[in-house]
């Protein structure tokens, strides 16, 4: 949940709160009506955060179950006027969150300016729409992280069966970043008996940020790798628009390291987005090499960045163009790299096979990564039908509005399924965004 629902939902609670103050309206009938109404609150919120059930869906049930535990909706003229509002939403509902892939071409043609598609199929480029330009990848940079991960296990630089300490790990973790990636990722490691004596393999490490995108562990394995060996990989795999690697945490903890008593919000802000670009990674850096020796204690820190402050930080996250993650995925499809590194890249990027049977029964590879901060949303999958036919395709999108964001999430995947298997789809696509 964004910022905003949490807002909404505390300001129906203390509403709900205030007439009780007084002793006169604390009846029997208005306490009820409270606990029901806090009840419901809480169901929504459990909802969207175990069960992740979409927010404006929730809201939607829970606006119901309020309706029909309200005793004066049973008479017959609110039945009707209820029955009707139901019926408008409903419809509107349908017509807003049934799958649509067109939802994501409009997109594109709407917003030239933010968004990049690159499609290709069986090594020939069928889609470059605005995929020279470069783009914030937030966590889609990890696929060159795991690239250079694979590359060390071939070389021998490293052993993917080695344990690791998780309080090396955790140095890294700033809490409430990261949509409980990191959390939910140590949960299932516990569930599996994958951590021994509070240690857990480098591979599993690398599993974590990928399938989980884990920000503490893709920081940890940006230590182990090198930043400059993984900015050497990206030259030597030919992405020539890659902007250079910096720590993902590090970076978030910028506008605090700047902070004193004396700046306000806007002046931060101006600050940042005034300091160099190499002088913004080097302090990045910088902090992320105090977490790993411990004179930095993530803990003392809480994230309350504001909106305004994380679009300074989402603007200044690694960029690189579509067209680098189209060779990127295309060279792992077509197992380009060394034979043992393909299969650990594989190995990693391929998640969407484990935990969808569907996918093994229509494909016999499909790996995919994707990144979003609250303005951005991208995907970068490549797919490999039994037939051999073999598709990829990288989806940039940026300056994004919560409206935008909660469609283009909702509409991204039967986007990139169709894109897959409907050939007549495919040259739709491509025309369309070539007249545009």
């Amino acid at each position: 949940m964004n910022i905003f629902s949490w807002i909404g939902l505390t300001g129906i609670i203390i509403f709900t709160l205030i007439p009780l103050l007084s002793k006169e309206n604390r009846t029997k009938q208005e306490v009820r009506k409270a606990i029901i109404t806090i009840v419901i609150v809480i169901g929504i919120i459990v909802a969207v955060m175990i069960f992740n059930v979409n927010f404006l869906i929730a809201f939607i049930f829970g606006a119901i179950a309020m309706i029909l535990f309200d005793k004066k909706t049973y008479t017959k003229k609110r039945l009707i006027i209820y029955g009707a509002i139901i019926l408008v939403i409903g419809i509107a509902g349908y017509s807003v969150f049934r799958d649509n892939p067109d939802y994501v071409l409009n997109h594109l043609k709407d917003y030239p300016e933010s968004s990049s598609l690159y499609v290709a199929e069986n090594g020939e480029e069928l889609i470059t729409y605005q995929s020279d330009v470069v783009r914030p990848l937030a966590s889609t940079v990890k696929i060159l992280i795991a690239v250079e991960y694979a590359m060390q296990l071939e070389e021998g630089i490293l052993n993917k069966d080695n344990y690791v300490s998780l309080d090396k790990i955790n140095k890294f973790y700033y809490e409430d970043t990261d949509g409980n990636a990191h959390e939910s990722w140590l949960k299932t490691m516990e569930d599996e008996g994958k951590i021994v004596n509070n240690e857990i393999t480098l591979h599993d490490v690398a599993k974590g940020m990928i399938t989980y995108s884990s920000n503490a562990n893709t920081d940890y394995l940006i230590h182990v790798l090198g930043i400059d060996s993984i900015n050497e990989q990206a030259q030597s795999l030919g992405l020539t628009s890659h902007e250079e690697i910096y720590p993902l945490v590090g970076s978030l903890l910028i506008p605090d390291y700047l902070k004193n008593n004396e700046k306000d919000e806007n002046k931060l802000i101006e600050e940042l987005e005034k300091m160099p670009m190499e002088m913004y990674r080097e302090t990045a850096e910088e902090l992320s090499q105090q977490m790993k020796d411990g004179t930095f204690n993530i803990e003392d820190h809480t994230f309350d960045m504001p909106l305004d402050l994380q679009r300074v930080w989402s603007d200044r996250l690694i960029g690189a163009s579509a067209n680098d993650y189209g060779r990127l995925l295309g060279i792992i499809s077509n197992d380009e790299l060394p034979t043992g590194a393909n299969q650990i890249v594989r190995d990693l990027l391929e998640w969407p096979m484990e935990v969808n049977e569907a996918n093994q029964e229509r494909f016999s590879h499909l790996g995919a990564k994707g990144g979003s901060t609250a303005f951005i949303l991208n995907d970068a999958m490549y797919a490999e039908e039994h037939n051999g036919n073999k598709v990829e395709i990288v989806l940039l999108t940026n300056d994004l509005n919560i409206w935008q964001q909660i469609r283009l999430s909702h509409n991204l995947n039967s986007f990139e399924s169709k894109l897959i298997g409907d050939k007549t789809y495919r040259q739709r696509v491509q025309k369309e965004l070539s007249e545009s």
